[in-house]
């Protein structure tokens, strides 16, 4: 009679990444042997071990990159839902070094779904910054933020690869943000945003998007972002 208990090969395949990750000390961002490598190490076929490789990915103990191989993951940043931190604040606090590229900013007309969230009219000037940011040069996230452009003339002239639009918006142009709402759900990627973050097209992540109001509580910033769910994870306090 079979044993009913025998481990399944993908689960054994798992055993053996994550034992040898263990066993040879590695550290976030160093590359793991090639698939045919493991593949002749522990004599598993390449579907189970790639098995073994996607569930390690999903569940944010490896990371690939394209034509690069595959790499073990640094520990997942936490992102607290009850506060307004921004990226750079949770990064740098958690002692890790921010990567950030822009993508474009630019002046747009105010739509419908803009002028809705930000209390302005249809057409108004609006500055449009599009980032997509990570750590260690690992793309975790691309982030859109809209912004009033009659609040932060000349805001064009900052480099945000550099600087937190935050900082910016405080330090600058007076516009404290203290407080706001936001909304997550799961969305998958197109081609472009596929392309941003390095991985495939219709992997799924981490849909975001809220309104950040200032002192006075008005709203300052509307923004969308798509988060790779390996890297970061959500949490909140719960109270009664």
């Amino acid at each position: 009679m079979a044993n009913k208990y025998r481990i399944r090969p993908r689960d054994l395949a798992v055993e053996k990444i994550e034992c040898y990750i263990i066993e040879h000390q590695m550290q976030p961002h160093q590359k793991l042997p090639s698939e045919r490598d493991m593949c002749k190490m522990w004599e598993f076929n390449r579907s189970t071990l790639r098995s073994a490789i996607h569930r390690l990915l999903a569940e944010g103990v490896l990371y690939n990159k394209m034509g690069s191989g595959t790499f073990v993951a640094a520990p997942k940043l936490v992102r607290n839902l009850q506060d307004v931190k921004s990226f750079t604040q949770v990064v740098e606090e958690a002692g890790k070094n921010l990567y950030a590229r822009v993508v474009s900013l630019k002046t747009i007309e105010s739509t419908k779904q803009i002028s809705k969230k930000l209390y302005l009219p249809l057409g108004h000037k609006i500055i449009e910054l599009v980032r997509v940011r990570g750590v260690d040069e690992v793309p975790i996230l691309i982030e859109t933020s809209y912004i009033d452009a009659e609040k932060c003339q000349g805001i064009e002239n900052y480099d945000f690869s550099v600087n937190s639009l935050y900082g910016i918006l405080e330090e600058e142009f007076g516009l404290r943000l203290v407080r706001g709402y936001e909304k997550l759900s799961i969305t998958y990627t197109d081609a472009n945003e596929a392309t941003l973050l390095g991985i495939e097209e219709g992997a799924p992540v981490i849909y975001q998007t809220g309104v950040v109001n200032d002192e006075n509580n008005e709203p300052i910033e509307y923004f969308r972002s798509i988060a790779r769910s390996e890297y970061i994870r959500f949490a909140s306090v719960l109270i009664r």
